[in-house]
């Protein structure tokens, strides 16, 4: 028996039982809402919403003003398309019950039919906080904020979709109506393709592969997804599997052509692409993807022939424009690349308006934003020698955040040209250390690889003696060179020192565990130079290490290091931000192993409990650590579902307790009691909850 047989044989029985008791009135609101089941979940039409009305408005005749009747009805009217009555009627149940979930889940959907997305998302996060427990409310939410999110193109919309996932995550935890599954494994499906969490996409669209109304959408997006993975011959059999369902569908063969181009199979691709145009000759993918055929088999003319068709049928279709820039380039056509990008800025320059920021294409002016960045992003692999004519052309540009672009692009140049270099010299350690590498890398660290640093450090002991021998002339004695060894020596204990400096940035466990076995070295300088870039990893052993240095020192040596022990304690609480209860003991039993600081750590504590409402760590499931307080899950919740409550007026002495910033800081002070959270703090606590209760949930999804 499929669901709508279940939902068809539970009308019966509920029909049979008003019959048989029409004193039950309550039997009324019931039947409404299995009517009206009937016609959302299951199409059943206006029929089935004019059914649940006749049983609704029955109920409110004996029992008007009943919020649970008054938003059936207005669910009611807006299924049949009547949004000015359906909007009556959930002001009506909120005036009833302004706490009803439901309704305000209701007036959601108003908005968003009514193209008021921003509102509709303000309903349903309302919704979120009158009911938790709310499933409607969950996926609602999660799926306008998907929306907003496409509606930006994904551009900035990081934040939103991490929420909608959450969001739609919790929806399915709380069991949806069965026959409403599908829409919330669709819609996470296609955030986490978009996300490129191709693993999870692929988890979800297998759900679907034998949806009856989803199916075949499903098949595609399987394509896409093991397409993304570069696994383009599983992509085919899924595309081919939409195709069974969509026979002839254009965009199905154009893909298929896609995937037998990453293949190589050209003329498979070839054929395909003209299987897709017979069956819609104007289809802009398989024009595309012949383009490309083309550009991949070296024929840049016919390239730029198609590609320069596309553009004139469809000037938006900005992939093409990307394609015949990038044909330009194979071919050495720079001068074109550069003349175009003098023309695009000086139709930028003198078009009015305020779009067309950066990495912002919406409105005309946007498209020559765009334009220029695919340009720039083509020049910046000519490489250096682009670096003259790039130059060129800064006097000229009105604009200044143009101007500014521009001089990135050759800083870009530049830097990329010394990085090249440094890892050429890093390629070959025996040849080239010496103090100027040593400092070129610090000064590049975050675009260096740290597999090249570990290169660099290798120096041999023959090249250090053929080092100590270009110091020293033919006719100098032993002694003579073991000074040169010395001096050679040194000069490779200051160059070791600023590549494990260099490491400081990388933030990995491997370049974590690289420090941590210098911090023994019997050679000082790179000792005190794998502590220092240990406090960027709030190491604890490093940590101690500078405070013991400290203790030795006096005056400006001694506030030098005390700085840099406070930047190695801020980094370790922010490491900390999330204490994981499961695994706090085992922390404390191996931290008490380490050297412990003078300054006690929250974390040595024997008992830990939320310094808000004093529930231990056994009573909660998370605890954040800050600034020398706790503040467990709950409270965060309830802080945060009361924000707008808890908000207070500025003032000087107010600081948020979990990070020290003050007022100025941040735009929001929250208090409960005497205990204040800034908006940063909450924002960044719930997302690391609403993480940890994503992968909870990924992790038990079967």
């Amino acid at each position: 028996m499929g669901p709508e047989d279940k939902h068809d044989w539970k009308i019966r029985k509920l029909e049979q039982r008003a019959e048989n008791r029409p004193e039950e009135t309550v039997l009324r609101l019931d039947l409404a809402e299995v009517y009206f089941q009937k016609a959302y979940y299951f199409d059943g039409g206006e029929e089935w919403y004019e059914r649940a009305l006749a049983q609704a408005h029955g109920y409110l005749e004996v029992h008007p003003d009943t919020g649970r009747a008054l938003d059936l009805v207005a669910r009611c009217h807006f299924g049949c398309g009547r949004l000015d009555q359906a909007e009556e009627f959930y002001l009506y149940a909120l005036a009833a019950e302004p706490e009803d979930a439901l309704a305000m889940v209701g007036m959601g959907n108003l908005h968003r039919q009514r193209g008021n997305l921003s509102r509709a998302i303000e309903a349903f996060r309302q919704a979120t906080r009158l009911d938790g427990q709310l499933w409607q409310a969950h996926y609602n939410l999660g799926d306008a904020l998907y929306q907003e999110a496409k509606a930006r193109d994904f551009r900035g919309a990081d934040s939103l979709m991490e929420e909608a996932i959450f969001h739609l995550v919790s929806s399915v935890r709380l069991e949806p109506f069965p026959g409403f599954l599908g829409n919330v494994y669709r819609s996470l499906g296609e955030l986490f393709l978009y996300t490129r969490n191709y693993e999870q996409a692929r988890r979800f669209f297998r759900k679907l592969v034998d949806h009856a109304e989803f199916g075949h959408i499903a098949s595609y997006y399987l394509g896409l997804v093991y397409l993304s993975l570069n696994k383009p011959k599983n992509a085919i059999q899924y595309f081919r599997g939409y195709l069974a369902r969509e026979p002839g569908s254009a965009i199905g063969l154009a893909k298929i052509a896609l995937c037998h181009l990453e293949l190589e199979e050209f003329e498979r691709a070839r054929e395909a692409c003209g299987d897709a145009m017979e069956a819609e000759p104007d289809n802009v993918m398989a024009r595309f993807t012949l383009g490309c055929t083309d550009l991949a088999e070296g024929r840049y003319d016919a390239a730029l022939a198609s590609f320069q068709a596309i553009l004139e049928d469809e000037p938006d279709y900005f992939p093409a424009y990307v394609e015949k820039v990038k044909a330009r380039y194979l071919r050495g056509d720079y001068r074109w690349m550069f003349e175009n990008l003098a023309r695009e800025v000086r139709a930028f320059d003198q078009a009015s308006g305020y779009d067309g920021g950066r990495r912002y294409y919406k409105g005309s002016k946007g498209q020559l934003r765009r334009r220029i960045d695919v340009l720039l992003a083509q020049i910046r692999e000519i490489g250096l020698p682009a670096f003259g004519s790039l130059s060129g052309m800064l006097q000229d540009i009105q604009t200044d955040s143009l101007r500014f672009q521009i001089w990135e692009h050759l800083h870009e140049l530049s830097r990329a040209k010394r990085v090249d270099d440094l890892l050429d010299e890093l390629s070959e350690p025996d040849e080239s250390f010496g103090e100027r590498v040593g400092r070129g890398v610090l000064m590049m660290s975050h675009y260096v690889p740290e597999d090249a640093i570990y290169t660099g450090f290798a120096v041999t002991d023959e090249g250090l003696r053929k080092r100590a021998r270009s110091l020293k002339s033919v006719d100098d004695d032993i002694g003579a060179y073991r000074d040169s060894l010395d001096v050679a020596h040194a000069e490779l204990n200051r160059y070791r020192a600023y590549l494990l400096l260099g490491l400081a940035v990388k933030g990995t466990e491997t370049a974590e565990d690289f420090l941590v076995d210098h911090l023994d070295d019997t050679v000082p300088v790179l000792r005190h130079a794998a502590a220092v870039a240990l406090l960027f990893y709030g190491n604890e052993r490093a940590i101690a290490a500078l405070e013991g240095a400290s203790r030795e020192a006096s005056g400006d040596a001694r506030r030098k290091l005390d700085e840099l022990v406070e930047v190695g304690r801020s980094r370790r609480e922010e490491r900390q931000k999330v204490i994981s209860l499961t695994v706090l003991q085992g922390q404390r039993e191996a931290q008490r192993a380490e050297p412990q600081p003078r300054r006690r750590s929250l974390e040595d504590h024997e008992n830990l409990s939320c310094s808000l409402c004093g529930r231990s760590q056994d009573q909660v499931e998370r605890l954040m650590s800050g600034n020398r307080v706790l503040l467990c899950n709950l409270c965060i919740a309830a802080i945060h579902d009361h924000r707008d409550e808890l908000a207070v007026p500025d003032d000087e002495e107010h600081s948020c307790q979990l990070c020290r910033r003050s007022v100025f800081e941040v735009n929001t002070i929250y208090r409960v009691a005497k205990f204040m959270l800034c908006n940063l703090c909450l924002d960044e606590c719930v997302l690391l909850l609403r993480r940890g209760e994503v992968e909870r949930f990924l992790k038990d999804f079967s």
